[in-house]
């Protein structure tokens, strides 16, 4: 299973709660050139496509996912799921659950779009070692994963963006 875990793009740091946050315009720009890459990147596999997009609840990964599926052609539409285990305060064995049953039901790609601490935790979890990725705001992982352990095949920070 290629799974690619991404951190949500730059979010506003006061709202009136942590899942209230919204994304910068800056963190939108992030979000949305990063699903561009994504959309190539998947081009160049054998995959070629996403079969589900587990989301947090959080306004800001909501937004990160909104922006991924613009860049998609809103082909990502019917693929995405809103799941409460993904928050902040989620657990990776949760997740990895989560994917053993995804993976039983022949799903062979997932995108995660969630925050940290979790995104690390997550990788760490499944690669059985520390996480080596500085999840930096709309950074994405990919790893490929048969069950008991995954590779990681690459991550890809955000790019710079210069606002006028």
């Amino acid at each position: 299973m290629n799974i690619f875990i991404m951190r949500h793009g730059e979010a506003e740091v006061m709202a009136n709660s942590d899942k209230a946050r919204h994304l910068t315009v800056y963190g939108s720009k992030q979000a949305f050139l990063q699903g561009q890459w994504l959309k190539q990147h998947l081009s160049t596999l054998v995959i070629n496509s996403l079969d589900r997009i587990l989301v947090s609840p959080y306004v800001r990964a909501q937004e990160t996912f909104h922006q991924v599926n613009q860049a998609f052609d809103l082909e990502l539409e019917n693929k995405f799921e809103i799941w409460e285990g993904i928050t902040p305060y989620g657990h990776a064995h949760s997740v990895i659950d989560y994917l053993e049953v995804l993976k039983d039901e022949g799903v062979k790609s997932v995108l995660i779009v969630s925050h940290l601490p979790l995104v690390g935790e997550i990788v760490a979890e499944l690669y059985g070692k520390r996480n080596p990725i500085s999840f930096y705001p709309a950074t994405i992982a990919q790893l490929l994963w048969d069950g008991n352990k995954s590779e990681i095949l690459m991550h890809q920070a955000s790019p710079v963006i210069y606002l006028k």
